[in-house]
């Protein structure tokens, strides 16, 4: 995010090539990354994707939204998806002698991702309430980038992962290649 601030202030840069290949990653890491490409388009800077072997999950988070896609072929594109869970350790470190114990202050929720106990029934129903509301903000993110109705996106979305060619056909990619195809579209 902080380099393509920096080229939205840099008077020489005419369009941005943003290169990567990613297993996903943290809807807040996504969405300040997506930010930023929305300033530099906003600042009338065209931003270009350019897909490597994986566009997954928070990779195709912070593409949906750019002007112009370009995937490989065998790209892994996708999952429009969410997931998230917790690990409780407890139980595992006592068989090493570490003895866990948490202090909470606060509401139910306080000690939901406490690694000593699992959910309890209502910090599980408001935890897959919260994957529900991201999961929609993630489908509303593609459906307004990619000019497609909502309906088709959850169609397309509930996590599968689609390889270049067929996101291309799904309209989630505008155009297979690589970089070359990127920088020849960035200079268009």
């Amino acid at each position: 995010a902080a380099a393509i601030y920096e080229t939205i202030e840099d008077s020489s840069v005419k369009a941005i090539v943003f290169r990567f290949s990613s297993p996903g990653g943290s809807p807040e890491a996504s969405e300040q990354i997506l930010a930023a490409v929305r300033a530099a388009r906003a600042a009338g800077k065209p931003v270009v994707i350019s897909m490597g072997a994986y566009a997954a999950s928070g990779g195709y988070w912070i593409s949906s939204e750019a002007d112009w896609i370009v995937a490989q072929p065998s790209t892994l594109t996708g999952s429009i998806g969410v997931f998230g869970g917790k690990f409780v350790l407890a139980d595992a470190l006592g068989r090493f002698g570490v003895d866990i114990r948490s202090l909470s202050v606060g509401g139910d929720y306080a000690e939901a991702f406490s690694p000593t106990q699992p959910f309890t029934n209502s910090q599980r129903t408001a935890f897959a309430a919260s994957m529900d509301r991201t999961y929609e903000e993630f489908v509303t993110r593609v459906a307004r980038g990619r000019k497609l109705p909502i309906d088709r996106v959850r169609e397309i979305a509930r996590g599968r992962v689609w390889t270049g060619a067929q996101a291309r056909s799904l309209g989630l990619v505008d155009e297979l290649g690589g970089m070359t195809e990127a920088v020849a579209k960035a200079r268009a």
